[in-house]
């Protein structure tokens, strides 16, 4: 399993650019191949994007898709962004 972590900040409404984001980012991902998990959190003034894929090759191009939504889409402004196999990935079944 291969992860993404990018940190983002922000500065335009959160409801308003969570919703945003929800709409485009989601079918985003989970229409993405080696697609396995995704998450957010927002803080007053940065989002930080996780996510999980099948093999680097699945992450690096989500990661680009993501990226280029995030530039057509938002005034976010990437801070860190992190890719790399992860240790372990612990999820409670459903």
């Amino acid at each position: 399993m291969y992860g993404r972590v990018v940190i983002y900040r922000f500065d335009e409404d959160k409801d308003a650019l969570e919703a945003k984001a929800r709409g485009g980012v989601i079918p985003l991902v989970t229409g993405t191949p080696g697609y396995l998990a995704y998450g957010v959190i927002f803080t007053e003034d940065h989002v930080i994007s996780s996510s999980a894929w099948e093999s680097e090759e699945h992450a690096k191009a989500a990661d680009a898709a993501l990226i280029e939504w995030v530039q057509n889409n938002t005034t976010m402004k990437v801070e860190q962004r992190f890719t790399g196999d992860l240790a372990w990935l612990e999820v409670v079944g459903q």
